[in-house]
């Protein structure tokens, strides 16, 4: 009984020092995890043309093994600042908005700082598309005015390879704009994976991921050995063109951007630099992550702070020429 009385102890004290690690880290904020157990999920089935993506107005701590990240996003759901007609509009998924990293250490965020320049970012984690990066584009562009001085799309590996794999076939439960045809169309799920509410369960899991003793267990169970070969995929031409015309179709006041950062999480798309478009509307630009493993995180191939701060120097000669 008295080891058992000394483990307790034990686990209290490291909880306690992982609190103060916390505080450390994010301040006050630290406590969300107990002040916000009552607060709706991070992810909300958002009744709007894009689809699913974070809540608005919000504030939660998301736990990783490596730490607590904060999560603060704006008016419409988007983990940064509220948007601004001055400044360049960047779309894209989980490697854009920044998993498992502050929102400091992000390309973005690096990219304001070095070069004295707006970076509104538009990155959505879990589930986001090429298509919801078009869709919404029409909704801040065409619907809410915006003005933005340069609008990029950034296209990883995968969604490259995957640009219209998304559909009611193989994903019923969400809301999302995606390919039916030649045309782009919005699946209304009857029931939503994505809910307003926790349950008590989910709630006390939430929490429970906050703790040291659950990111010690998730580190032995999740994460091993970073992926140290090069995946070499193909793409589809006519998918890739599908989509530019798409864009084309919408006839933007603007010129948009298309980025393919190859290279990502080790994925190379076979003679992706050798496409070209048409369109007058459109910039098609590749470039290339250089292959250092220390660059990424040993969980997933999501980029690190070294890893954001080396792509913000590969975009900055892009986002800083003239259009």
């Amino acid at each position: 009984m008295k080891y058992l009385k000394k483990i307790i102890v034990g686990l209290v004290l490291l909880e306690l020092l992982n609190l103060v690690v916390g505080f450390v880290s994010n301040g006050v904020d630290a406590v969300l995890p107990i002040t916000g157990f009552n607060d709706p999920p991070l992810y909300y089935d958002m009744e709007n043309s894009y689809g699913v993506t974070r809540q608005k107005n919000t504030k939660q701590i998301v736990n990783y093994s490596w730490g607590g990240i904060l999560y603060h996003t704006n008016s419409l759901g988007f983990r940064d600042q509220e948007f601004t007609d001055d400044g360049t509009l960047i779309t894209g998924n989980s490697f854009v908005e920044g998993f498992g990293v502050d929102a400091e250490d992000r390309f973005s965020e690096v990219l304001e700082k070095n070069n004295n320049i707006t970076i509104n970012n538009a990155g959505s984690g879990g589930v986001w598309t090429p298509i919801q990066s078009v869709v919404l584009l029409r909704e801040l562009l065409k619907n809410k005015k915006m003005n933005f001085s340069r609008n990029v799309i950034i296209l990883t590996p995968g969604e490259v390879v995957n640009i219209d794999k998304r559909s009611p076939d193989n994903d019923k439960e969400r809301n999302y704009p995606y390919r039916k045809g030649d045309t782009i169309v919005f699946h209304k799920a009857a029931y939503s994976s994505f809910t307003g509410k926790l349950s008590l369960k989910d709630k006390v899991k939430r929490f429970s991921k906050s703790l040291l003793i659950s990111k010690i267990y998730t580190t032995f169970k999740y994460y091993g050995t970073a992926k140290v070969k090069t995946k070499v995929v193909d793409f589809d031409k006519s998918k890739l063109d599908w989509l530019i015309d798409q864009i084309d179709k919408e006839n933007f006041d603007t010129v948009i951007d298309i980025i393919v950062i190859n290279n990502l999480g080790r994925i190379q798309v076979n003679r992706i630099e050798e496409y070209t478009n048409t369109s007058s509307r459109i910039n098609f630009k590749v470039i290339n992550f250089p292959d250092e493993l220390s660059n990424y995180f040993v969980a997933n191939g999501h980029l690190n702070a070294k890893g954001n701060r080396v792509l913000a120097n590969l975009l900055t000669p892009i986002l800083l020429e003239s259009k």
